[in-house]
């Protein structure tokens, strides 16, 4: 999704602990946090970053005689929020001195950035790429125009704004240097912002750490991008509910079971405003720098990797049912779910069965 801070998608796992809800029952996919613990071993962590509050639980870990479960894992949540907090100065289009706003502000200068960045951009452009356009990472200079992280002042943008703004979010103007780790940015005016994938990429570069430290069982929940780091301690599946669009986050549209995946929504419920009864919400339609105008409601990415879901969810939403589903079908790997505005649920070929 495109918007002005990383906090812009969500979804809900129903067995976590801290700010993802933990039900005793959920009609026939009723699950206690007791299901996913053996004896007392659980360890969470809340944090605060990209503008949003992050949540991970580790459930299960390789032993170590020299240190208990909580010491051991109250170190590696330790290092979880260090990772979170570095990610969050180097990505952020807003903070001064990141690579990001380096970018933005360099007039035109190659800028070296970190290899993380320069990884996280050509992803971006590769995504930009394979959806047409549909997933732009270059359209920093419209999203600067409107305001859907707070309450105030909550305005339709001037027409002649978003025209004069929208000549310059071409993402071929990004142009990338892979032997010196660059970037050079053609139009002055074309402002990159990575929102609607970096929480993705960060989940990706969290779960790589967990596993490194022989962490078996863990979620990893960015702001509602779930990563699911193998499955329950006792083998089986997690449980994620998808929220049911404008029905509040304790109502599902679906309920699938995983383990070791990532799940990502896009929907248009979770940050708009409404002038003269209509919705204005944070999905902008690259070509028009408007609010996306089709029949969805939410679009629900499952993949290995958070980052591509992150990407596709974006990129499906703004390509609309009909040429999104055609996009899930072609790339190997990951399954989805659209609900468009009848409350109707399309999923994939490949697409786990729901509840």
């Amino acid at each position: 999704m495109y918007s002005n801070s990383f906090n812009i998608k969500k979804i809900t796992c129903l067995i976590a602990a801290s700010i993802i809800l933990v039900l005793t029952s959920c009609k026939d996919t009723s699950s206690t946090l007791s299901d996913v613990l053996v004896g007392d071993e659980v360890a969470s962590r809340t944090g605060f970053y990209f503008d949003t509050v992050i949540s991970i639980s580790i459930f299960s870990l390789e032993k170590d005689g020299n240190y208990s479960f909580k010491e051991r894992a109250d170190k590696i949540l330790d290092g979880c929020m260090q990772i979170s907090d570095r990610y969050d100065k180097l990505l952020s289009a807003e903070k001064e001195n990141s690579d990001i706003w380096n970018i933005n502000n360099s007039n035109q200068k190659e800028t070296v950035v970190s290899k993380d960045t320069f990884e996280l951009i050509e992803t971006s452009i590769k995504y930009a790429n394979l959806s047409n356009g549909a997933f732009n990472p270059s359209l920093g200079s419209i999203i600067s125009l409107w305001n859907f992280t707070s309450n105030d002042n909550q305005i339709i943008p001037d027409k002649k704004d978003i025209e004069k703004n929208i000549k310059h979010t071409d993402f071929c103007n990004v142009i990338v240097n892979k032997d010196k780790s660059s970037i050079i940015i053609s139009d002055n005016d074309t402002k990159i912002n990575l929102g609607a994938i970096a929480k993705g990429f960060i989940a990706d570069k969290i779960k790589d750490y967990l596993c490194k430290e022989k962490v078996k069982s863990a979620i990893i929940n960015l702001g509602g991008n779930v990563l699911l780091v193998g499955s329950k301690p006792n083998g089986s599946d997690f449980k994620v509910g998808i929220e049911k669009p404008f029905e509040g986050s304790s109502t599902y549209a679906c309920v699938v079971n995983a383990s070791d995946k990532s799940i990502v929504t896009s929907g248009v419920y979770e940050r708009y405003f409404e002038k003269d009864d209509k919705i204005y919400h944070h999905i902008l339609d690259p070509k028009t720098g408007y609010p996306v105008e089709n029949s969805l409601y939410s679009v629900s990415i499952i993949s290995d990797k958070s980052v591509d879901g992150d990407a596709l969810s974006t990129a499906c939403f703004v390509l609309g049912l009909d040429k999104g589903m055609e996009l899930i079908e072609k790339t190997k790997g990951v399954e989805a779910v659209f609900i468009t505005n009848d409350y109707k649920l399309h999923t994939s070929s490949g697409f786990p069965k729901i509840k």
